[in-house]
């Protein structure tokens, strides 16, 4: 269970990266926000050595974001700092979600960790952006309805692969398979649900459908392993 969980994680890692050194080098930030973006890389290095507890690769990303926070302020600041190792971090992590991609055994499952990108990267990124007190309103409106649409491209991955499956192992899977999409539409939900409303998002908000987005990538996992067991057993 945690090497699968382990494995979500990086996906995630990738999408928040990537939308945090967008924020950095083209968001127009006051020198606060830029300190308190500066402060959320700290997870993300905590949350790739924990990857790299499955693949040591996963420590080369996590010491270039590190050796990055370490040469930035975290207080007020303009200073953008050695963006060279934030771009070297990303480039890093797409080769590692890229590997991930190329070691799955079909394009559905190629692409559900593609979504992943969108899907728990969209969620984690605007999360530290709120922890940041980032007001950048156009994230807090724009990174919701990618969740919708990455949210509506799982589905799709999951009807693919399950094309794919024999009869009994698709009734094998299908009650976890039909909990994860209730839960599916239950996070993003959550996600969304400041967007029907004249109140911020909040922490509390966005954690919670992490939490259930997370959740749902581990259940839907045995889905795209049905393929190889297949061809084990055949």
């Amino acid at each position: 269970m945690i090497q699968q969980l382990l494995a979500t994680f990086a996906p995630m890692l990738l999408g928040a990266q990537l939308i945090l050194t967008m924020v950095l080098v083209k968001g127009e930030i006051c020198p606060g926000q830029r300190g308190r973006v500066h402060k959320m890389l700290t997870p993300l290095v905590v949350l790739w050595l924990a990857v790299a507890s499955l693949k040591i690769e996963a420590f080369m990303i996590a010491a270039a974001i590190g050796y990055f926070y370490s040469q930035v302020q975290t207080g007020k600041t303009r200073e953008k700092g050695p963006l060279w190792l934030l771009y070297l971090a990303n480039g890093l992590a797409l080769a590692y979600v890229g590997i991930m991609m190329g070691e799955q055994d079909s394009v559905a499952s190629a692409a559900n960790i593609l979504v992943q990108v969108l899907l728990l990267g969209g969620c984690f990124g605007q999360l530290l952006l709120v922890v940041a007190r980032s007001r950048l309103q156009a994230f807090q409106r724009i990174l919701p309805v990618v969740g919708v649409l990455a949210a509506m491209l799982t589905a799709m991955t999951l009807v693919f692969q399950a094309f794919s499956l024999s009869e009994e192992a698709l009734l094998a899977i299908s009650l976890p398979t039909i909990l994860g999409m209730i839960l599916l539409i239950s996070a993003v939900v959550v996600w969304c649900f400041h967007l029907f409303t004249t109140k911020a998002v909040s922490k509390g908000q966005l954690g919670f459908a992490l939490v259930i987005l997370v959740v749902v990538t581990v259940v839907n996992q045995p889905l795209f392993q049905q393929v190889f067991s297949q061809q084990i057993v055949s």
